[in-house]
């Protein structure tokens, strides 16, 4: 006699250890791509210019970010992101460079700390139906160190990494950056509204990269997290 098929509830085993095996080699691929796309280089000439503008590349760890000066030739920050912007009786006077940095709309604001982070935050901002926000925080000027690498810019590459940020920003039908009241993580920074869908694909790193890219300065493939941004400019 022919043997029966399996009972539903006797396949639902196999099929959950089939996407548990599915799922780890997702993420394997995801890692080697990183990896190898990380350490292949884009504006592989590239070198500081001789004179120019200082900016630098940042990162807590996790997440890069850009620093570059409030006013700089051809571009005064305080423009697009009103200094009148952070919590009242923030002392801006004497810091003068903004730090900028793209990412998800619900992981910047509503993650504060890593404790408020939830597996249904992650995976939400994981999806590619997260929006993205800009949070500019205004600083000292940067000190070189392992997380913290200056970046010497030619005018006109300065201009295009300028370009670059400046097409992330969401505006009004004034041209005014939609800036979002009532978000802060201190006192000297401030949240606007930008263009663009956080995904695997486009993290806040990859951003970064992008911005890089554009502005001719050498940088990684694809990098998705933050440590091939450094690799690509380590002795440079």
């Amino acid at each position: 006699m022919p043997s029966r098929p399996p009972r539903p509830a006797a396949r639902l085993p196999r099929l959950l250890s089939r996407a548990a095996l599915g799922l780890l080699a997702l993420i394997a691929l995801y890692l080697l791509a990183a990896l190898t796309l990380g350490l292949l280089p884009v504006n592989r000439d590239w070198r500081p210019a001789e004179s120019g503008i200082p900016v630098y590349l940042d990162s807590n760890g996790v997440h890069a970010g850009l620093l570059l000066p409030r006013r700089a030739p051809g571009m005064d920050w305080d423009e697009t992101f009103s200094p009148r912007h952070p919590r009242t009786g923030a002392n801006l006077d004497k810091l003068p460079y903004v730090g900028i940095g793209w990412g998800s709309r619900s992981f910047y604001l509503e993650t504060r700390n890593w404790s408020d982070l939830t597996p249904g935050k992650a995976l939400y901002a994981l999806s590619g139906l997260d929006g993205a926000v800009l949070h500019v925080e205004y600083l000292p000027t940067p000190r070189e160190g392992a997380a913290t690498r200056r970046l010497l810019l030619a005018p006109e590459q300065y201009r295009r990494l300028t370009d670059f940020i400046q097409a992330a920003v969401a505006r009004d039908a004034a041209g005014q950056a939609l800036w979002m009241p009532g978000y802060h993580y201190h006192d000297q920074d401030a949240f606007y509204l930008a263009n663009g869908r956080y995904s695997p694909l486009t993290t806040c790193n990859q951003w970064v990269r992008d911005a890089l890219a554009a502005s001719g300065a050498r940088t990684a493939w694809w990098s998705p997290f933050d440590r091939a941004l450094f690799w690509q400019l380590k002795d440079r």
